[in-house]
């Protein structure tokens, strides 16, 4: 081989050195390839949880409205109760009766709004309005027994002062030496039918004040006729004690008029 061919071929070789290599750094990068991490996954998309919605209560109408009438009740009841404590017709112990009365109510009420709280139907719910509905009746329709039967002691008081002046008169009569029985009579009379009345009155105060404050339809319509009838016969009573003291009047007015025929 000339020189002239050596170095040519030199060059050759050389070149095919550097294609042998590079084909080699192919095939030695591949391998680093394969052990080159692996593309990341993506997690997968966490769930949504669904926002915590409380369930749907079917009854709020029915509940609202159970509890607004039950408010309303509430307040009839406070306004009994002030009304009572303002009264100047009834006593001391009238008055602390119905305030202990309706003490009862007001925790009744608050009774039946805590069972429409937590009533699961319908018909539990109406069952508690109900029941406040009855107790607020109960409640006016003591207060109003009670005050009519603090009439009936009124009356009865008023016309046994009378009396008791008519009486003076008679005692100053007889003391004179008239005769006093046709006034003694009629004013005893009244004073049996002034108890009588009086009688009747605690009668229809007591059935009043022993209805419950959760009582039934039953309780109230039963209190009602037996004060009712109590009442009616403390009327009647007081209209014949009017009517004795009407004749006492009379016959005393009789004993102190001069008769003429004596003069």
């Amino acid at each position: 081989m000339t020189r002239m061919m050596r170095p040519a071929a030199a060059g050759v070789a050389f070149v095919l050195a550097c294609g042998v290599l590079g084909a080699g750094g192919s095939a030695l990068a591949a391998p680093g390839k394969a052990h080159s991490k692996p593309a990341a996954h993506s997690r997968p998309a966490a769930h949504s949880h669904p926002a915590s919605h409380k369930p749907v209560d079917k009854l709020a109408g029915a509940r609202k409205g159970a509890t607004k009438a039950l408010a309303a009740d509430a307040a009839r009841v406070r306004r009994i109760a002030a009304a009572a404590a303002a009264s100047a017709l009834l006593s001391a112990e009238d008055k602390s009766a119905l305030a202990t009365a309706t003490a009862a109510d007001l925790a009744a009420l608050a009774a039946d709004s805590a069972a429409v709280a937590a009533a699961t139907s319908g018909p539990a719910i109406r069952s508690a309005t109900e029941a406040g509905l009855r107790t607020v009746q109960g409640a006016e329709l003591q207060f109003q027994l009670v005050t009519a039967a603090a009439r009936v002691r009124s009356a009865a008081a008023k016309l046994a002062d009378r009396a008791g002046e008519l009486a003076g008169q008679a005692d100053e009569l007889a003391a004179a030496g008239a005769d006093v029985s046709t006034v003694s009579a009629p004013l005893a009379d009244l004073a049996a039918k002034l108890d009588g009345a009086t009688a009747h009155a605690g009668s229809a105060t007591a059935t009043a004040l022993a209805l419950p404050a959760a009582g039934t339809a039953a309780q109230l319509r039963t209190a009602r006729a037996a004060a009712r009838a109590d009442l009616d016969a403390a009327a009647l009573a007081l209209a014949g004690a009017a009517q004795d003291l009407a004749a006492a009047t009379a016959e005393l007015t009789a004993l102190q008029t001069p008769d003429d025929s004596e003069e």
